[in-house]
């Protein structure tokens, strides 16, 4: 058993902690902070950076985390389940709530009124799609869960009209395992191997993430050479990640060559982080109150060389890319995603940033890396559509190419392979940790007891973009649009089911 976060537990990082007296006023506060025309007494938007359930033997809970970017001050909202009190969903108001919620209504059997879509979502067993769209010539085309090439098991169900896609359903979590609930009662360096095991090409951002929320439950700040080394290897997965994802995508449209060099640079990328760290993708190289222990003065020439190396390649054949009209004309209209989903779904990462907005933990949030080469690329149409997305991640691979450099630069000066301090202002407390994973926002939510996990909740950037992976691929699409939509939007399949 543990205890729901207070004012007390949170007092040194968070704004503020509402224990709401009903169900009805966590629904309010919600739309209050995070709806409204996204704001609160004038006070820039507010952040959903975790909803979930809380499940104890006699008590369930629904726990909400938002943050106001520029501050990073904190709200949490907490709210009793009950059966004598209606749960209201706000998916209707709120559609970035209708994961959430059925996620909720599973874990703890309250069923949210008025929920537009409550089917099972981590039991896809449960529930078969079946087509929607009705009428002469619509022929209903299931795809998955075992897919072709490197795919993770998904489940789509397109409703067709000759070519034209007029709807599309998913269904993900064949791959749940239970990693919350596993990690519960574990010591925290136990659970650091966990998170970093929740999806694998982003296993330095989860493990920042829970790191970051490990230190601050117990109210303990990373020393500045320990959060610039991390965000290093954060820099180097994004590298590797937008390598793949552009590999994938060239093809998708067809062009073998452009698919075959990338994944080369995606390779060599791969290589460099095995050297740094001794490990591909980089398992390992973020540790609970210390630094990796690499003598970054050593490595740095080797570091420099490889680095121009695998940059030059990769500017060289998105360029060739780029004065391919056969490729570019398969991206541009193709997989929109709306500027008014941004808000609704609160999407995330490189897919609302090619609708043009800013939205980036490394800008929003502290620690923030400004004068560290970073600067936030939207792309400059804001059209939302995979030449976007495809811009906005080309923009950021020369931007953390920059930003490894300067960041080993200045580890070289400062050698942080003694930056291990004495630790532990308190044995308990609640904390959550934001990191900007390659594909966006990820956010874990730890309670910690006497040095073990209590409570352990994970938001990937995944996560709050599947839900609108439909309405992009059935926006004017046909169906060999679909492999394009998917590589230029990259989601991850293990992110969500964890």
């Amino acid at each position: 058993m543990y205890k729901l976060p207070n004012r007390d537990t949170l007092k040194a990082t968070s704004h503020d902690v509402y224990q709401a007296n009903s169900l009805s006023d966590f629904s309010k506060a919600l739309l209050q902070y995070c709806r409204s025309d996204g704001r609160a007494d004038g006070a820039p938007l507010w952040q959903l950076l975790y909803y979930g359930a809380i499940r104890e033997q006699e008590k369930n809970s629904l726990l909400a985390v938002l943050a106001q970017p520029g501050t990073g001050e904190e709200l949490w909202i907490a709210a009793a389940l009950s059966d004598s009190e209606p749960w209201p969903s706000l998916a209707n108001d709120w559609p970035a709530l209708l994961w959430p919620e059925r996620e909720a209504w599973e874990r703890t059997g309250f069923e949210p009124l008025g929920h537009p879509d409550l089917v099972p979502l981590l039991q896809p067993h449960r529930f078969e799609l079946q087509g929607r769209a009705q009428g002469a010539g619509v022929f209903s085309l299931p795809l998955g869960p075992v897919r072709a090439d490197v795919s993770e098991s998904g489940f789509f169900m397109f409703d067709t009209v000759g070519e034209q896609i007029m709807h599309m359903q998913l269904q993900l979590f064949y791959k749940h395992r239970g990693v919350e609930q596993l990690a519960i009662g574990q010591p925290i360096d136990h659970v650091l191997l966990i998170s970093e095991r929740i999806s694998g090409t982003a296993t330095a951002s989860h493990a920042c993430a829970y790191v970051t929320a490990v230190e601050r439950a117990i109210q303990w700040r990373a020393p500045v050479e320990i959060q610039r080394e991390r965000q290093l290897w954060i820099e180097l997965e994004r590298m590797y990640n937008y390598a793949h994802d552009l590999s994938q995508l060239a093809s998708a449209a067809g062009m073998t060559v452009g698919q075959a060099q990338l994944a080369r640079v995606k390779e060599e990328c791969l290589r460099l982080a095995g050297g740094l760290s001794g490990s591909r993708y980089l398992r390992g190289s973020i540790q609970l109150f210390r630094a990796s222990g690499l003598d970054w003065k050593a490595v740095m020439p080797t570091l420099e060389s490889r680095l121009l190396a695998i940059d030059k390649r990769f500017a060289r054949f998105v360029r060739l890319l780029r004065r391919t009209p056969s490729f570019v004309d398969r991206l541009v209209g193709t997989g929109i995603v709306n500027r008014a989903w941004v808000d609704e779904y609160g999407l995330v990462g490189p897919t609302a940033r090619a609708c043009g907005i800013t939205t980036d933990v490394r800008n929003d949030f502290p620690p923030k890396f400004q004068n560290a080469g970073y600067e936030v690329c939207t792309a400059g149409t804001g059209v939302g559509d995979a030449k976007a997305r495809f811009d906005v991640r080309v923009a950021e691979w020369h931007v953390s190419v920059a930003m490894v450099r300067h960041l080993a630069s200045e580890l070289a000066n400062a050698n942080p392979r003694g930056a291990c301090v004495a630790i532990r202002a308190q044995t308990e407390g609640w904390g959550v940790g934001t990191v900007e994973g390659p594909r966006g926002r990820i956010a874990h939510v730890v309670a910690v007891e006497d040095g073990r996990v209590k409570f352990f909740g994970v938001r990937s950037a995944s996560s709050w973009i599947w839900p609108v992976f439909g309405l992009a691929t059935a926006n004017g699409n046909i169906q060999t649009d679909f492999p394009v939509i998917d590589a230029s939007l990259g989601l991850s399949y293990a992110g969500v089911d964890r």
